[in-house]
């Protein structure tokens, strides 16, 4: 499959800055006056949840909404884990250490927001964010989210957020060869799936 076709609907990125950065800069205001008396390093840690938030806020979303289908909750998710950051504040080796670790965070917050939420219907696509631009693509968003959770985490990972295999076992906590073997799988469900369902068949 090519990577394009399955890509985060555009309303997504004017959206998540405009909730996010409220959403950060209250986080960041409510830990600063806790901490008055280490002002210079919360300073330190609010710019890096700044910078954090402009690079990978993004992927934190979508990668909180694959799960739960609710842009409300996705956005609750994204405050949470720059909360999380800010009580940590860990380092990084890398960037890409970085992204996994927020991703690891946003994940395991959506399961415990799925489990807390189990009766809330997740099986409607917000309709505003397939209305532009990707109404011909809302069928592979069906299928992606019709698969097991295994095998869509390793799909939204690898194709939504451009992780290699090495990125996505450390994000899941899962082997490398458990990963690939789940992209396979999934891949080949996806297969079926859009092969029964719209005789589309170019996922590779």
């Amino acid at each position: 499959m090519q990577a394009a076709l399955i890509v985060a609907p555009a309303p997504f990125c004017g959206q998540l800055l405009r909730a996010g950065a409220a959403l950060f800069h209250a986080a960041a205001r409510l830990f600063a006056a806790k901490e008055t008396s280490k002002a210079a390093a919360q300073d330190d840690v609010s710019a890096r949840a700044a910078q954090i938030l402009d690079t990978h806020g993004n992927a934190i979303l979508r990668y909180a909404y694959s799960y739960l289908h609710n842009m409300a909750d996705a956005e609750e998710v994204l405050q949470d884990t720059l909360v999380q950051f800010l009580k940590t504040a860990p380092r990084f080796e890398s960037e890409a250490h970085e992204k996994a670790w927020l991703l690891r965070v946003a994940g395991n917050l959506s399961k415990n927001r799925l489990s807390y939420n189990a009766v809330r219907a997740a099986d409607e696509l917000n309709d505003e964010l397939v209305a532009e631009n990707r109404e011909d693509l809302s069928f592979v968003w069906q299928a992606v989210r019709d698969l097991p959770e295994t095998y869509r985490e390793a799909i939204h990972l690898f194709y939504h957020e451009g992780c290699s295999t090495r990125q996505i076992a450390q994000i899941l906590q899962r082997s490398e060869a458990t990963v690939r073997s789940d992209l396979h799988r999934g891949r080949q469900l996806l297969r079926e799936i859009l092969k029964e369902a719209y005789d589309f068949d170019e996922i590779r």
